[in-house]
């Protein structure tokens, strides 16, 4: 969980120097001499160019359990989503050190970015939800042991990371299902957690120039679930796996682009029987969770499209963010190197 914010101390925020000074005189003292010049001439041979400051706080997170002991008690929750005034944010891992901020995803960046200087070969899990965020994880195996334990960020309680002591990745994953709890109700009923991907690599696709970057890392944030990623479903035995629900959307062109540019769903490139079940659906849906005959029908076109009316709509509403920055609907359909 991330970094607790009192209501009767709300944070403070120092300006980056600041804040980098701080956590350096707080961690330097953990810092030995040897392991602070192996980060340094890994982070040369990388031509990355971090200061002597953050080497420093870097170097002293040479675990990826104290990676998750500094996201757990020195970041605050980044809630760029509080309302629709507050503008989204991809901030790149040295902006997490100087800010001292960070959202799900900026922390699992920060994770990989931490564990892949250290060596310890990260590697990225995508929890995929139904009518909720999905949520990142930062996996690693232990090489002596071959146990493997996870990096994640989370403003709810059991959502951050898990240390290495698991078997298989579906171990660590079904720790997640019975927390992973609505963000919409607050139930502890309505478990929104479907289907988790396969462990994928950050720097085979973009390389690792943004590990030192002081811009936003909107590349990554918005393209790094595409065709190459393989998800598998939480109650299924087989070895059977699915695309990302809106690569596959758009893949199959069930999201298509009307004259004006604007995603929406094309009802008629549905599969026949979602065709039906989707007329079906909108007139006795009243709210999230479904209930009753909604449930019913939601269940069925699951089964049939593996997505469901609601987060089909989701997806294509949600697409027209990602094409105004900028972005191609191709980025998504392309397969890049999986590892």
């Amino acid at each position: 969980m991330s970094k607790p914010i009192l209501s009767s101390q709300p944070p403070v925020r120092l300006e980056p120097a600041e804040q980098i000074k701080y956590f350096a005189e707080m961690y330097g003292p953990r810092v030995d001499a040897a392991a602070f010049a192996r980060l340094a001439a890994r982070t040369r041979e990388l031509h990355l160019d971090y200061t002597d400051d953050e080497l420093v706080i870097l170097a002293a997170l040479d675990t990826p359990g104290k990676v998750q002991d500094f996201l757990n008690t020195q970041v605050y929750y980044n809630n760029d989503h509080a309302s629709v005034e507050q503008d989204e944010t991809a901030i790149p891992p040295r902006q997490v050190l100087r800010t001292a901020h960070a959202h799900c995803f900026e922390g699992a960046v920060f994770a990989y970015a931490v564990n892949y200087l250290h060596g310890h070969n990260p590697h990225w899990v995508l929890l995929e939800a139904t009518q909720d965020p999905d949520h990142n994880l930062v996996v690693v195996q232990d090489p002596q042991t071959g146990l493997y334990g996870s990096n994640a960020h989370s403003t709810w309680p059991h959502l951050d990371g898990r240390p290495m002591e698991y078997p298989t990745l579906w171990s660590i994953v079904e720790t997640y299902i019975p927390w992973y709890i609505s963000d919409l109700t607050h139930d502890p009923q309505d478990l929104t957690l479907v289907g988790y991907s396969d462990p994928f690599d950050l720097t085979t696709k973009f390389g690792t120039d943004w590990l030192a970057s002081d811009k936003p890392i909107w590349d990554i944030y918005y393209t790094y679930v595409d065709a190459s990623v393989r998800f598998h479903y939480l109650h299924d035995n087989s070895n059977e796996t699915h695309l990302y629900p809106l690569v596959r959307a758009l893949k199959d062109q069930w999201i298509q682009l009307d004259a004006q540019g604007k995603p929406f769903v094309s009802v008629s490139d549905l599969p026949r029987a979602a065709q039906e079940l989707w007329h079906a659906f909108w007139p006795v849906f009243e709210k999230w969770p479904t209930r009753g005959r909604a449930r019913e029908i939601e269940q069925e076109f699951v089964r049939v499209a593996g997505t469901s009316p609601l987060d089909l709509r989701d997806n294509a509403d949600d697409l027209q963010y990602y094409l105004a920055a900028g972005y191609r609907i191709e980025q998504l359909l392309t397969e890049s190197t999986p590892t």
